[in-house]
């Protein structure tokens, strides 16, 4: 038995074969285990289940109340779907520049999953089911592992709002696919290394998969959080033997792509084979805010970060506390190791544990890279993973009364998607007149989409228009200048039409990329200063709506 006042163990003990453990015996009036009943299971809160509800509705209200999600990459992801779904399709006249490229590769994830889903309900929901699915595993996941650690199920709200992330802004959605594959692995795996079973085992195996496919970064921090798990579970070094092989299909597709796949992404031609940038420990602690929660213009965004922060920090003293006063007994920990040791004690503070690897990753990994892959933003995509084990270290049971310490948090995590949504209405509204003429552009057109300094928009915090594009491309097929050509997953590139780079419209010259294209559609065009001017008489305009103008090509 614990001593009064200890910290929860992390895990039902071990029970002897055939017969399920039993509790330990609690002095007269002593209080119950915090946050779990008997076991591993939870006594029923119908508070708590109507507001995971509440806020599990309220996080994907951005995703379906807009058709265009303004996320950076998310045209040039969807587009690259589109590609490979519609492929044989007359009217996307694809054939004519891409061929298919179908091997198992990095960043795969989602669009092998977007393309499945698409045969049941379209493309754009197809998009928007899969990020829905990211954004709500994210407190699934917190509610496996508080369920795993026996920590209070409330804590899983303060993971709501970690979903919409600087990386959210920027559209990385194979990375944030992997995100919630990620989340599930480490679950599986520790509910493996608790209960083994072959089923268990089989999804352990498929998350694994899941991550190589998912994205380089995800793969690189789940074998990370293996590790430290791994490391945790350690006086359970038999299991962890039999898990070991489990891995082999994952690290086997790993190998096979660092041999035989071939991305014109990597770049191993000549010089050193890894170049990083590295910013000093205390500008990645200012930036840590705007890292984790930042996602459009305006700082209530970040004001729920720091609400969250509040509270888990008063969630943290109250569990600290709670180790100080008398009367409490709690379940006991298993008698595989000693009451007290370094194991044991490692493994009841495992989040803690994973919360510190992610932190090293956040501060030692480089915050970009330019080989042997050309990414921005690289270490600053651990930030939301610190805030999730570290959150779920809490000890605080949140119990009746207690429960209302959550309040501050479960408004914060109702009110940020709100936000978020209202921020992205605005934008669609703007980009209606967009929308409207790449529909009126005839059938068989190619049709060129260039956006002008400003580049900018008053409700996001990045360039929400730079890749439209492939929107063009996603509405009328043909070919999008500004796709993912680099990757060699879906598909690689057979032609392509001249254009100046997706950032850079104001480098385009008429008489060398217009001439390429039917219609040309501008963002930002001033009316002062023309694209077309008389020296152009074959481009004619046709129609000008909000920031938007369109061009036809007369030939």
């Amino acid at each position: 038995m614990e001593m009064p006042g200890s910290s929860p163990s992390d895990s039902d003990p071990t029970p002897r074969a055939g017969a399920p453990a039993a509790p330990p015996p609690r002095p007269p009036g002593a209080e119950a285990p915090p946050a779990v009943g008997s076991g591993n299971r939870w006594p029923c809160d119908r508070a708590f289940v109507a507001t995971f509800v509440l806020l599990a509705v309220a996080a994907i209200v951005p995703i379906w109340r807009v058709r265009f999600l303004p996320l950076l990459d998310l045209p040039n992801h969807l587009a690259a779907v589109h590609i490979w779904h519609s492929f044989d399709e007359p009217w996307t006249r694809f054939r004519d520049f891409y061929e298919l490229s179908l091997r198992p590769a990095p960043y795969g994830a989602y669009h092998i999953l977007t393309h499945v889903i698409a045969y049941g309900v379209g493309l754009e929901n197809a998009n928007r089911v899969v990020l829905s699915g990211y954004v709500l595993a994210i407190p699934a996941a917190a509610l496996g592992w508080a369920r795993q650690t026996r920590r209070s199920p409330w804590l899983s709200v303060l993971t709501f709002p970690l979903a919409f992330t600087l990386s959210w802004a920027c559209g990385f959605l194979p990375f944030l696919v992997g995100v919630a594959l990620l989340l599930a692995g480490v679950v599986a795996l520790d509910v493996y290394l608790d209960r083994p079973s072959p089923l268990r085992g089989a999804a352990v195996a498929l998350l694994s998969v899941g991550c190589g496919l998912s994205h380089p970064l995800i793969l690189f921090g789940y074998y990370v959080c293996v590790a430290v798990l791994m490391l945790c579970h350690l006086r359970r070094w038999s299991r962890i033997a039999v898990a070991l092989p489990l891995f082999a299909p994952a690290v086997a597709l790993v190998l096979w792509q660092l041999v035989a796949f071939k991305s014109p992404m990597v770049d191993l031609r000549s010089g050193p084979r890894f170049q990083g940038v590295w910013v000093p420990w205390h500008e990645m602690l200012r930036s840590f805010p705007e890292y984790t929660l930042d996602s459009v213009s305006g700082d209530l965004d970040t004001r729920v970060f720091w609400v969250l922060v509040a509270v888990a920090s008063l969630l943290g003293l109250a569990g600290v506390a709670r180790r100080f006063l008398p009367g409490r007994s709690l379940p006991a920990r298993e008698p595989a190791a000693p009451a007290g040791s370094f194991l044991d004690r490692l493994h009841r503070h495992r989040s803690l544990a994973l919360c510190a690897a992610m932190a090293t990753c956040y501060f030692l990994v480089p915050l970009h890279l330019a080989r042997p892959f050309d990414w921005w933003f690289v270490s600053g995509r651990f930030s939301p993973f610190i805030c999730f084990f570290g959150f779920l270290a809490i000890t605080a049971p949140l119990q009746g009364r207690s429960r209302l310490l959550m309040a501050p948090a479960v408004a914060a995590a109702l009110v940020l998607p709100l936000h978020l949504s209202e921020k992205y209405a605005r934008f669609d509204e703007r980009v209606a007149p967009f929308a409207r003429m790449v529909e009126r552009i005839p059938p068989g057109a190619e049709v060129l989409f260039l956006t002008l300094p400003p580049r900018t928009d008053e409700s996001l915090i990045i360039e929400g228009t730079n890749h439209f594009s492939s929107w063009v491309q996603i509405m009328h097929g043909g070919f999008s200048a500004d796709g993912w050509h680099n990757v060699g997953f879906p598909f690689t590139l057979k032609r392509r039409l001249p254009a100046p780079p997706s950032n850079r419209g104001e480098w385009f010259k008429p008489d060398v990329h217009g001439v390429a294209y039917d219609y040309v559609i501008l963002r930002n065009e001033r009316p002062d200063k023309p694209v077309f001017t008389a020296a152009h008489p074959s481009f004619r305009r046709i129609e000008r709506d909000g920031a938007f103008t369109l061009y036809e090509h007369t030939r």
